[in-house]
């Protein structure tokens, strides 16, 4: 809960069609959160700023980098668990005690 609350609680909300009826996807301000409806895993490409350094977060709290490619995408994995994709500045701005 303590992610959840910190990365998207109180935020402005808007649905991202992502194109396929399976994947869940949403924005709470600048966190893109995302999964996955059924039992697939799988990768789901997302363009992203290149200018910016950008965190995966799992629902437990693990974060890990993004690597975006020369063309400004990152490959999102992506199941049945939540994940959020941020900014890291973002990331340490929402997470400071």
């Amino acid at each position: 809960m303590y992610t959840a609350s910190a990365l998207i609680d109180g935020l402005p909300y808007k649905i991202l069609d992502a194109k396929d009826a399976n994947i869940q996807a949403a924005y709470f301000g600048d966190t893109l959160i995302i999964w996955r409806t059924d039992e697939a895993v799988g990768n789901w490409r997302l363009q992203l700023d290149r200018g910016k350094t950008w965190v995966l977060v799992n629902v437990v709290g693990h974060l890990q980098e993004l690597t975006v490619d020369a063309s400004g995408y990152a490959e999102i994995p992506i199941s049945a668990s939540p994940v959020y994709v941020l900014a890291r500045s973002d990331y340490e701005r929402l997470t400071k005690y």
